[in-house]
């Protein structure tokens, strides 16, 4: 059975994370303090921008929204001394973290992933593959058939998809999550020669 966010927590509560402060890759690669605040900045350019899922600047919201959720979790990882994963899938990064996450709330960060790994960058998937399964996941919580209006109304309401309602709850979510490991445990600023390599 995998470790709960709280096991990770624990674990971890009331232990010294190291920084380096002369070394700048590590004292931002390492401090928490530099992910709550690059989160920040995301969270706040994605909703200038709107979750109207029919707004103009939609692509550009969700790929803001879908980075900020990235550098919490693993700014949480950080935190947690677990390894972090060398991808941007934003569900296996909360498995890793140990969060438990509702079916509606898995459905967003799928789609989030798809943002952010290649809808709202570039016309096109790298494969036809992904491309296809991409599709499948954006389109999945949308209505096939109905009146328009409550199409429309189900798309900006639904808890199952990308939408500005369904971002800032799990923003907070793992907001939340990174305040509770970075009150849980001292930071500590010290001499890149004092700490192990890594």
């Amino acid at each position: 059975m995998k470790e709960t966010f709280e096991e990770k927590l624990a674990r971890v509560a009331g232990t010294i994370h190291r920084v380096a402060i002369d070394d700048p890759h590590r004292r931002y690669r390492d401090g928490l303090l530099y992910y709550s605040n690059k989160a920040e900045r995301l969270h706040d350019a994605a909703m200038v921008l709107g979750g109207d899922p029919f707004g103009h600047h939609f692509e550009a919201f969700a790929l803001l929204a879908g980075f900020s959720l990235e550098v919490l979790i693993k700014g949480t990882l950080i935190g947690l001394r677990e390894k972090i994963p060398l991808k941007h899938n934003l569900i296996s990064l909360s498995e890793a973290a140990g969060f438990t996450i509702s079916d509606d709330d898995r459905a967003v960060l799928k789609a989030f992933t798809v943002y952010t790994t290649w809808y709202s960058r570039y016309p096109a998937a790298k494969g036809a593959r992904e491309m296809i399964e991409g599709m499948e996941v954006l389109n999945a919580p949308y209505p096939r058939g109905g009146n328009l209006a409550k199409i429309a109304e189900a798309i900006r309401t639904s808890p199952a998809t990308v939408n500005t309602a369904t971002y800032e709850r799990l923003y907070r979510f793992c907001h939340q999550r990174f305040f509770d490991v970075q009150s849980s445990v001292y930071e500590s600023a010290e001499w890149s020669w004092d700490l192990p390599e890594g």
